[in-house]
């Protein structure tokens, strides 16, 4: 399915970005043991992660403002504060794994499992013997674990690691050898769940009912801030949103062609197709997907399954090439098969070794290809510039810039790519792949087929849906 390019990404110039872990919601969301977290750096010269929990420690990089980090445990630093200063992050980001004090990092989400405590156990302020006490839980109690914590040495108790639990609607922290991991959660506690990422009444129907098919699956509510009507204007606003001539003409605004076949979509088709409550579904589900490497099931034979009825295969776009490119930029090789099936799937200039003075070039992404009479052309010309003059470099090269320039910044999800909301109302509309209104859905169906053809749906996947603010009832096609 062809789809329109917006952004100039040879001209695009990084003023922030978010680091690579894409989505790096490696939450183990609902899986038996405990999760991480995801968060994002707040400081604007940038944050050094550190060797160890301490600002004397050996400097192991700058993560710019706005970088997306995993959460893997947080680190006490003193006996009887809580204070954000006094208390440090472990962490991967961009590759790399070190600490981050607190302070420096906000839009904190958790993943969450369920325990039951073995004892009697008093659960306090922060991790640690020494730290305020604030209740008990009785013994065989329902607890709902959200991370691990370790306290300062001395305070430790009967073991090293505390958890983090959410009771009543507050974050309080248990030993953990007091604590048992069960594994999926109640229904009252995924109730609590939903209630807790913010995610409306409108929402929770049908997340209940893909809880219930798909316990390992990891719902994160995003909160946009951002009015439903700003975000659909801006959707609606001169040629963002597209629609192909082979839909029937009511899905149109207007008769003018922005690209050959390709029109205005009118606004009930865009508010439809934006509206994340229309794909809560078993496969529509997979537009929200966490877009990172994930080794253990995005394998070799699974891509294949998405290329096989494409023409890559036969220009040397092997599976084992993306998992590479995969593998090498940290992006789900499976969501890059998507998108290259999406972009060149029938062939064509783009992946065909097509010369361009005199060297042949390959661009299965279509990066680039923008503006004037002839888009294919200059994204031809774009991959020659960068040197993609082989099936291998072009994907993997093409996998960079998707890392680079849309996952890094937020975008990790084939949904923000489409809608970048993740980036506040004054980005909304702008910085978008790809203008086709429904190549979200598009790509979401080809990773659902794949995961069911090999029995991975119930793996531990995670999806974070955007949540907008003052949306209507519902939204219909025309």
């Amino acid at each position: 399915m062809k789809r329109a390019n917006t952004i100039k990404l040879n001209i695009f110039v990084v003023t922030f970005f978010f680091a690579l872990i894409m989505v790096a919601f490696s939450y183990a969301a609902f899986a038996a043991s405990v999760p991480s977290a995801s968060g994002q750096i707040n400081a604007p010269g940038g944050a050094v992660l550190r060797k160890s929990a301490s600002a004397k420690s050996a400097k192991k990089c700058v993560l710019a403002d706005n970088t997306v980090i995993t959460i893997h445990k947080e680190v006490f630093k003193s006996k009887t504060s809580t204070s954000k200063k006094n208390k440090w992050y472990y962490v991967t980001a961009n590759g790399n794994k070190g600490y981050i004090r607190t302070d420096l990092v906000d839009n904190i989400s958790y993943g969450y499992v369920s325990g039951k405590t073995k004892a009697k156990v008093v659960f306090r302020k922060g991790a640690g013997t020494k730290m305020k006490k604030k209740g008990s839980f009785r013994k065989g109690a329902a607890v709902t674990v959200v991370l691990k914590a370790k306290p300062v040495s001395s305070t430790k108790g009967s073991s090293g690691t505390w958890y983090k639990v959410l009771s009543g609607g507050k974050y309080y922290y248990v030993c953990s050898s007091k604590v048992k991991i069960t594994g999926a959660m109640t229904d009252e506690q995924f109730m609590q769940y939903l209630s807790s990422e913010g995610f409306p009444d409108s929402y929770k129907s049908k997340l209940i009912a893909l809880h219930s098919i798909h316990p390992n699956w990891g719902f994160v509510g995003y909160k946009t801030n951002i009015p439903w009507a700003t975000a659909l204007s801006k959707q609606t606003s001169g040629g963002r949103s597209l629609v192909s001539g082979s839909y029937p003409s009511k899905y149109r605004d207007g008769t003018k062609q922005y690209e050959p076949g390709w029109y205005k979509a009118n606004t009930k088709v865009v508010a439809y197709y934006m509206d994340p409550r229309n794909f809560l579904n078993e496969n529509s589900m997979f537009m929200f997907e966490d877009l990172s490497y994930k080794p253990s099931y995005q394998t070799a034979t699974v891509v294949n399954t998405i290329l096989a009825p494409t023409k890559l295969p036969a220009y040397g776009f092997t599976a084992n090439v993306f998992v590479n490119a995969g593998s090498s930029s940290n992006v789900s090789p499976v969501f890059l098969a998507s998108r290259a099936r999406q972009e060149t799937g029938n062939g064509g200039d783009a992946v065909n070794g097509t010369k361009i003075l005199g060297t042949a070039v390959y661009n299965p992404f279509n990066i680039g290809a923008f503006g004037g009479t002839n888009p294919l052309y200059n994204g031809l010309i774009y991959a020659y510039g960068k040197g993609w003059t082989t099936p291998a470099k072009a994907t993997a090269g093409g996998a960079q810039e998707l890392a680079k320039n849309y996952i890094n910044q937020g975008q990790f999800t084939t949904y923000y790519q489409r809608f970048n909301v993740r980036n506040g109302a004054s980005k909304a509309g702008t910085h978008q792949y790809m203008t086709n209104i429904m190549a979200p859905y598009s790509e979401a169906l080809s990773t659902y087929d794949s995961y069911t053809k090999y029995g991975i749906l119930n793996q531990p996947l995670v999806f974070e849906i955007p949540i907008y603010e003052g949306m209507p009832a519902s939204t219909k096609l025309p």
